[in-house]
């Protein structure tokens, strides 16, 4: 009798074994952690590290560069792809360009316009600094395209742009204040860095948020008619 309850008890288990394979595969091609991937008690999450502290960069700071933050950048490198589709889990796109050691988080835009407010828009700057973007794209496209790879500005150059914008300006202070505010603006969005008192490099950054379609449209909103050069941003 005991022979017939343990061999019972065998095919119980070997029935059991198929149905513990299957629901471990439901987990699918991007579920990446198992019971000693735990980083934290109650750690739900899929992601390696590496891809994990990429994305937190993305969603923190909205983009991440290969020069300045080598670890988030080799976690993005190390799998963009699951990058990508966690990003868009927020509501988020990747503007990737590996040429240029960037990565960029964008927000969607949907119909309804549900999409909560996550990171904020370049979109958002005041029309000195947007008229400002526009001069520092320009130039590092054309320089870039002249076979420059590091591309420079003098605060003098910016001046002489932004002065369009208060040709008919009583209050000089005034005007030279938001000059200032829109470098300083450009500088908190990695756009500049200073290498000097009066001397800036251009970051590649600037070449990955904008399109060339972009900025000259953003050139015939303030009737500039200077050219930008023929060619795509680099994406990729």
């Amino acid at each position: 009798m005991r022979n017939d309850e343990e061999s019972e008890d065998r095919n119980l288990r070997s029935a059991e074994m198929p149905y513990e394979a299957d629901r471990t595969e439901q987990k699918g091609p991007n579920s990446r952690a198992t019971p000693q991937d735990e980083l934290f008690p109650e750690d739900t999450g899929t992601c390696p590290l590496p891809v994990r502290h990429a994305i937190a960069a993305l969603i923190k700071r909205r983009y991440i560069s290969a020069e300045d933050d080598r670890v988030a950048w080799e976690g993005l490198m190390s799998d963009p792809d699951l990058v990508r589709s966690r990003l868009a889990d927020c509501l988020l796109t990747l503007k990737l360009s590996r040429s240029a050691g960037i990565a960029l988080a964008q927000q969607v835009e949907l119909e309804d316009n549900t999409v909560p407010y996550k990171i904020k828009s370049i979109t958002y700057f005041n029309n000195v600094q947007s008229l400002l973007i526009t001069q520092l794209v320009t130039k590092y496209f054309a320089d870039t395209a002249a076979g420059e790879s590091v591309v420079w500005v003098e605060r003098e150059e910016m001046y002489e742009t932004m002065m369009r914008l208060f040709e008919d300006a009583s209050d000089v202070a005034y005007s030279d204040q938001l000059m200032k505010q829109a470098i300083s603006a450009m500088e908190r969005n990695h756009y500049l860095r200073a290498v000097g008192d009066d001397r800036y490099q251009i970051m590649p950054i600037v070449g990955v948020v904008y399109t060339l379609d972009e900025i000259r449209a953003l050139l015939a909103r303030y009737g500039v008619g200077a050219e930008t050069p023929e060619g795509e941003s680099g994406h990729e």
